[in-house]
C-alpha cells in the first residue's frame, strides 16, 4: 500500500463583502475538477471592518489506493501552507497568530489598507504600520508576494474575490491547471470583469508581485479658472497668496462656502493672510499650510445643521450605490444611525435661550429623557425633508451658542499662533489644532485639553516647541488623563519655582 497523501492547507482571511465565500467556493469547484477532495470551513468575523471572516480549506487528491480522507475543520498553528488576505493589516494578524511560518507557508496578499475601527476611532493616528508589516512578512513567509489588488479589481470593475483568485493561481501554489481556473470564471454574474481582473491578477503574482501597472503620477495643483462671479471675486484673493498654500487653501475656501456663505470664507482667507505674514517663507510657508489645514476644518465643525446637510446630499447616495454596488434604477434602503444630546440640542438655540437650558436641570432633565439613540431611513421622504429642513438652519448658524463656543476657541487658537515667539513654536500650536476631533465626549476632552495647553503656554515666560509637542501627544493618549496632567502640572510647578 502506498503511503498516505498529504493535504495542502490554505488560510483565506476576507473582509466583509470582499466575495471571501465566492473565492472559497471557486476553488473548491477548481478542486473537484482537478480530481481532488477540498473540505472548508468558515469562521466567521464581524464584516465590515471590525473583523475579517476566515475561510480554511484542506486539498487532497482522489486516489483508489486511499480511503476517504478525513480532514480538519480548523487550521493549527504551524501548519498552514497557503495563507491569502485581502489586505496588508490581515496579513500582520496572521503573523501574529502563528499561521504563518518561514518553513513552509506561502503568504498572498493585497498591500492596501482598509482601516479598522480600532484605527479610525484612534485620538492620534492609530493605523498600523504598513512598512512594518511588509518587513513583518518578508521575514516571517518562506514567500511572500504582494501587489496592490484593490486597484487592479477597481480598474477592472470587480470585486477583489477575483483578484485573489487570479494571484493564487499565478504564484503556482496549487497544483491545478490555469485553464481549470478560467473555466470556473467563465460562468455567472460579472465573468467578463472578472477574467480580466484574474489574467492581470495572475502575471502579477506569476512574476512574483512586480508592479506591472505604472499609474499616472499626480499631476501638480493649479488653481482653476473663474466660471462664476463668486469664483471672480475669491480666485484673486487665493492666487494673491504663495503658490506653496495655494491648494489646502482652495480646497479650505470650498469646504467653508459650502458650509456657510461667502462671508465666511472671506474670513478664513483674511486669517490666513495674516499667517502669511508672520510666516516669512520659512519651511516653504509650512506653518501657513499647516494653519490654513486645521482652521478650515475647525471652522466647518459638524453641528446638528452640517450633519443634516452632509446625510442628506444627493452626492452620498451615489456614494452608497457606488459602495454596495447597486444596479441602475435598483431601490436600496439607507439608514442612519443618530444620538442627540442635550447639549448638541442647546448649541442649535440661539446663545441666550440655549445657556439657560444649560442651566436648567429640569429643563434637561426633561429633554434628555425624549432624546436618545434613534434609527431614521434616509431613503424615506419625510426623512429627507426634516434633514433639509435642519440643513436649512446653517443660516442663522453665526446666532447660536454652539458656533459662539466653537468660535470663542477657535479664537484663542489662532491667537497663540499669531502671537508665538517664534515660527517653531507657532507651527507646534498650528499643529495642536489637528487635536479637534470625534464627538461628545471625546469632542469635550479634545479640545478642553488643547485649552489647557494653551493656559499653560500663556502662563510661560519661555515657551518651547518641545513642551507643545509633548504635552499634544500626552492630550491625545485616551480617556485617561494622568500623563496629560501630570505633564501640565509639572510645568506648572517649574514656572511658579522659576518665578520664586
Amino acid at each position: 500500500m502506498s503511503a498516505p497523501l498529504k493535504t495542502i492547507n490554505m488560510l483565506v482571511a476576507a473582509l466583509g463583502g470582499e466575495g471571501g465565500g465566492v473565492l472559497t467556493n471557486w476553488l473548491i469547484e477548481v478542486a473537484k475538477r482537478s480530481g481532488w477532495y477540498c473540505q472548508s470551513t468558515s469562521l466567521a468575523g464581524v464584516a465590515q471592518r471590525t473583523g475579517a471572516t476566515i475561510y480554511y480549506l484542506e486539498f487532497i487528491p482522489r486516489s483508489a489506493d486511499q480511503p476517504e480522507p478525513v480532514m480538519s475543520l480548523f487550521p493549527a498553528q504551524g501548519d498552514i501552507d497557503i495563507a491569502v488576505t485581502s489586505e496588508i493589516a490581515e496579513a500582520g494578524r496572521m503573523i501574529s497568530r502563528g499561521f504563518v511560518s518561514p518553513e513552509r507557508t506561502t503568504l498572498i496578499s493585497s498591500d492596501h489598507r482598509v482601516y479598522g475601527i480600532t484605527e479610525k476611532s484612534d485620538t492620534t493616528d492609530g493605523t498600523a504600520d504598513t512598512g512594518f508589516i511588509l518587513d513583518l512578512s518578508t521575514r516571517y513567509a518562506n514567500r511572500f508576494v504582494h501587489f496592490d489588488l484593490l486597484e487592479l479589481v477597481q480598474r477592472h470593475g470587480t470585486v477583489i474575490s477575483a483578484g485573489l483568485f487570479g494571484a493564487i493561481a499565478g504564484t503556482g501554489v496549487l497544483p491545478f491547471q490555469r485553464d481549470v481556473f478560467t473555466e470556473v470564471l467563465a460562468t455567472g454574474k460579472g465573468a467578463a470583469a472578472n477574467r480580466a481582473a484574474f489574467d492581470e491578477s495572475f502575471d502579477r503574482a506569476q512574476s512574483g508581485g512586480v508592479a506591472l501597472y505604472d499609474p499616472v503620477p499626480p499631476s501638480a495643483f493649479g488653481l482653476p479658472d473663474a466660471t462664476t462671479p463668486l469664483g471672480a471675486r475669491l480666485l484673486p484673493l487665493i492666487a494673491a497668496l504663495p503658490q506653496e498654500v495655494h491648494e489646502v487653501v482652495y480646497q479650505g475656501v470650498v469646504r467653508l462656502l459650502d458650509y456657510q456663505d461667502e462671508a465666511y470664507a472671506l474670513d478664513f482667507l483674511q486669517r490666513v493672510t495674516q499667517v502669511v505674514g508672520i510666516d516669512g517663507g520659512q519651511d516653504s510657508y509650512g506653518l501657513t499650510e499647516e494653519t490654513a489645514r486645521w482652521l478650515a476644518l475647525w471652522m466647518a465643525f459638524e453641528d446638528i445643521p452640517r450633519v443634516a446637510q452632509l446625510k442628506c446630499r444627493p452626492a452620498r447616495e451615489a456614494e452608497i450605490r457606488e459602495e454596495v454596488r447597486a444596479a441602475a434604477g435598483q431601490y436600496i434602503q439607507v439608514t442612519e444611525f443618530f444620538h442627540p444630546r442635550v447639549e448638541e440640542v442647546a448649541a442649535l438655540l440661539p446663545k441666550a435661550w440655549g445657556q439657560r437650558l444649560l442651566n436648567s436641570d429640569l429643563l434637561t432633565k426633561v429633554l434628555g429623557s425624549v432624546l436618545g439613540a434613534r434609527k431614521l431611513r434616509t431613503d424615506k421622504v419625510l426623512t429627507q425633508w426634516a434633514l433639509r429642513r435642519l440643513a436649512a438652519l446653517k443660516g442663522g448658524r453665526r446666532k447660536t451658542l454652539g458656533f459662539s463656543q466653537e468660535w470663542e476657541m477657535i479664537d484663542r487658537w489662532f491667537s497663540a499662533v499669531l502671537t508665538a515667539p517664534s515660527t517653531e513654536v507657532a507651527k507646534a500650536i498650528a499643529d495642536c489644532g489637528g487635536m479637534v476631533k470625534g464627538y461628545g465626549a471625546t469632542r469635550h476632552r479634545t479640545t478642553s485639553r488643547l485649552l489647557a495647553i494653551l493656559d499653560a503656554v500663556k502662563a510661560q515666560d519661555v515657551v518651547t516647541a518641545d513642551f507643545i509637542r509633548r504635552a499634544q501627544k500626552a492630550a491625545m493618549l485616551g480617556e485617561d488623563s494622568a500623563v496629560f496632567d501630570d505633564l501640565i502640572q509639572s510645568e506648572s510647578s517649574l514656572i511658579t519655582q522659576v518665578a520664586q
